[in-house]
C-alpha cells in the first residue's frame, strides 16, 4: 500500500521527526529541494532557464533552495520572490539567505504581476513554489490573481509539494489553481495528489524521500493507494486438489423481461472470477436469455409480476444454497423486487453485496444494514451514494471521498464509490484508491460486471474491504487491457472476458 495523508497527517509526520527523531527542519528542506531539482535535471534536460517563484512560507523556502541548486548545476535560474523578504520566517529567510550567497538573482515581484510576466516569458521552465500543503486558508486577491498569471505562461510547470492553490486534504478544485506537468511531493501523496479532480491538476506525481521514516507515515494514513502485490495477497489459493464446492456458491439476485443482461454480464463475471457455482434468480421471462449467455451458470425461475420483475416470492431454495448474494443488476424497482431485498435483508446472514436497483430500493436506510455480522458491501455511483445519504449528487461528487467514509460509518458496511479511482471505504475510517481503470469503463454494463467480480470472492471467503478492492483492481485492469483494442468505450462483455488475464498477470506478479 501507498500511505496518502491530508495536511494535519503531513504536518504530524514532519513534527515527529523533526521534534522526536532530531532530523533538523532545514535538513528536510534541503531533501526535499534535491527532490525537486533531480527531477528538473532527469525531465528538462534541454531547458536550462528556470524561473521559480516563491511565496511566504516553506513551500518558498524549497523553492529557493531549488533555486540554489540548480544554478550550482550550471543553470541558468531566476527567483521570482512574490512575498516580501521581511515575510519569510525561520528555515525559509535561511533559504534566501543561502540563495543570495550563491548568487540567484532575487527578483522581488510583490504587487508587481508585470515583471513576473516579463520573467515568464524569459524562461523554459516554471517551479511553482508558492503555496504548498501548509496552504489552510483561502487565497486573497493577490495570490489568486498571482496564480493565474502562472497557469496561464504556457510554460510546463514543476510545482513543489502541491500546485498552488489546491488543498493537500481534498480532491476539490478551486477556480483558480495551477496546472502542473509534474508534481513534486515529499514523504507521501496527499488526498488531492491521489483523487480526482484535483489530481488531474498535479499531472505526474513524484514522491520524494525526505528522510521521513516509513513507519511514521502509515501510522498516520487512513488512506493508502492499492499495489499490485497487496491485491495478489488477497486471491484465494487454488491447490491442485481443489473442486467446485471449495469456492462457494454465488447467488445473483438480478435481472427482469428486457434486462436480463445485466444479471449475465454480472454471472459471467463471477463464474470467470472463480465462483465455484453461480445461480441467478431471476424473473420467469428472463430465464432463456441468461441461460443462453451464460451456461456455465444455473438459473432459478422466479415468478413474475405484470411489469416483468420478479413479483417477491420463490426465494427460499437458494437462500439455503448459497453462500454469498449479489443483488441488484437489472432488478428493477417496483413492489416484487422491494419484497425480494426485504426478505433478504430479514432472513439472509451470510455474505451481502447490494448493487444498482437493489440500492435505490434501499433509499436513505443504510441503518437497516448496520446489524448485519457477516460481510457487506455496497456499490453505488455518485447518484446513488447521494440517494443513500439523502444528499445531493453535486454534493457527493464534490466530496467522494467523505460520503464514501460517511455510508459506510452508518452502515456499517463496506463502500465502494465508484468513478475514476475507485474508493472503498470500510466503517473504521480506512480507505483504498484503486489506480487502475480508464474511460473505458464508462460503458453500459460495466457495473454488473463488477459486481459479479466482487460477488464472487465474497463467496470464495474474502472479507468485504477485500473483495471490493481486488474486484475494483481486476475490473480497472481488465478495461485497461482490452482498450489495447477499444479506444473509446469498451463493451462489458469484453471487460469480462479480460478478467482472466488481469487475474493472470497479477498472480505471476506476486
Amino acid at each position: 500500500m501507498i500511505p496518502v495523508l491530508d495536511n494535519a497527517g503531513m504536518r504530524e509526520a514532519d513534527r515527529i521527526t523533526i521534534d522526536e527523531l532530531g532530523v533538523p527542519s532545514l535538513v528536510l528542506m534541503e531533501l526535499a529541494a534535491a527532490s525537486v531539482t533531480d527531477v528538473i535535471l532527469e525531465r528538462f534536460a534541454g531547458s536550462p532557464r528556470v524561473l521559480v517563484a516563491c511565496g511566504p512560507g516553506n513551500n518558498g523556502g524549497d523553492g529557493l533552495a531549488v533555486a540554489r541548486q540548480l544554478r550550482c548545476r550550471g543553470w541558468e535560474v531566476e527567483v521570482a520572490l512574490l512575498a516580501a523578504p521581511a515575510a519569510l520566517k525561520g528555515d525559509a529567510s535561511r533559504q534566501l539567505e543561502l540563495a543570495r550567497a550563491f548568487g540567484a538573482p532575487i527578483n522581488e515581484c510583490t504587487g508587481d504581476l508585470d515583471r513576473l510576466q516579463n520573467l515568464l516569458a524569459g524562461c523554459d521552465v516554471v517551479v511553482d513554489a508558492l503555496f504548498g500543503t501548509g496552504l489552510d486558508r483561502p487565497l486573497s486577491d493577490r495570490w489568486l490573481a498571482a496564480i493565474q498569471v502562472l497557469d496561464a505562461s504556457g510554460r510546463p510547470i514543476v510545482a513543489v509539494d502541491l500546485p498552488s492553490g489546491l488543498s493537500g486534504s481534498s480532491a476539490a478544485v478551486s477556480d483558480d489553481c495551477v496546472h502542473a506537468q509534474v508534481t513534486v511531493t515529499f514523504g507521501a501523496p496527499k488526498v488531492a495528489h491521489a483523487l480526482p479532480p484535483a489530481c488531474r491538476c498535479c499531472g505526474e506525481v513524484a514522491v520524494g524521500d525526505i528522510g521521513i521514516p516509513p513507519w511514521v507515515l502509515e501510522s498516520l494514513s487512513r488512506l493508502s493507494i492499492l499495489e499490485a502485490l497487496d491485491v495478489a495477497a488477497w486471491l484465494p489459493p487454488r491447490s491442485a486438489d481443489a473442486h467446485k464446492g471449495h469456492f462457494g456458491h454465488l447467488g445473483v439476485v438480478a435481472g427482469r423481461v428486457g434486462r436480463a443482461g445485466a444479471a449475465a454480464l454480472a454471472a459471467r463475471a463471477a463464474v470467470t472470477m472463480g465462483a465455484g457455482l453461480v445461480t441467478v434468480a431471476t424473473a420467469s421471462g428472463a430465464v432463456a436469455p441468461i441461460q443462453a449467455a451464460v451456461p456455465e451458470a444455473m438459473v432459478d425461475p422466479l415468478p413474475q409480476g405484470r411489469d416483468g420483475a420478479a413479483s417477491g416470492d420463490g426465494l427460499g431454495p437458494l437462500l439455503t444454497r448459497a453462500t454469498a448474494l449479489a443483488v441488484g443488476p437489472g432488478l428493477g424497482t417496483g413492489a416484487g423486487p422491494k419484497k425480494l431485498l426485504e426478505r433478504i435483508l430479514a432472513e439472509w446472514n451470510g455474505p451481502l453485496l447490494l448493487d444498482a436497483d437493489a440500492l435505490t430500493l434501499l433509499g436513505a436506510n443504510l441503518d437497516r444494514l448496520a446489524g448485519r455480522r457477516a460481510p457487506t458491501v455496497l456499490t453505488p455511483h455518485p447518484g446513488e451514494l447521494a440517494r443513500l445519504l439523502g444528499r445531493d449528487t453535486a454534493e457527493v461528487a464534490a466530496d467522494r471521498l467523505g460520503a464514501a467514509r460517511e455510508a459506510a460509518a452508518r452502515s456499517g458496511a463496506t463502500v465502494l464509490a465508484k468513478g475514476a479511482r475507485t474508493v472503498v471505504a470500510d466503517p473504521d475510517g480506512r480507505v483504498f484508491v484503486n489506480p487502475t481503470g480508464s474511460p473505458g469503463l464508462a460503458s453500459g454494463g460495466a457495473g454488473d460486471v463488477l459486481t459479479g467480480a466482487i460477488g464472487a470472492l465474497l463467496a470464495q471467503g474474502l472479507a468485504g474491504r477485500e473483495s471490493a478492492a481486488a474486484g475494483a483492481w481486476l475490473h480497472g485492469r481488465s478495461a485497461e487491457l482490452a482498450g489495447e483494442a477499444f479506444p473509446g468505450a469498451v463493451p462489458a462483455s469484453v471487460v469480462v472476458d479480460h478478467l482472466p488475464a488481469a487475474e493472470l498477470e497479477l498472480r505471476d506478479g506476486a
